[in-house]
């Protein structure tokens, strides 16, 4: 399994800066997590607070959902990427 690893940015979504976090698989992007509030998943899905897939790359990248995940916390956000690592393409 590749190393992942975290680069913390600023992500622009429409409720304006959210923290965020770069997602590196062996150096490679695979995702763009961002922070949401409850309030903000409200009429989309279930109300929860925690990290949304903003984007997907390779492995992560095509969703057999119409509506992408929000994770409660950054270990489930990781063992999500590490399952699509896992199941996909390896990055390395």
């Amino acid at each position: 399994m590749p190393e992942i690893t975290l680069q913390p940015i600023s992500v622009m979504t429409d409720g304006g800066g959210h923290e965020g976090h770069l997602v590196l698989a062996a150096g490679h992007l695979v995702a763009v997590l961002s922070r949401v509030t409850a309030e903000e998943t409200l009429g989309e899905r279930e109300q929860i607070e925690g990290w949304f897939l903003e984007a997907g790359f390779g492995p992560c990248g095509p969703l057999m959902s119409v509506t992408p995940p929000v994770f409660t916390d950054l270990d489930q956000a990781l063992a999500w990427i590490r399952t699509r690592l896992e199941a996909g393409l390896d990055p390395s």
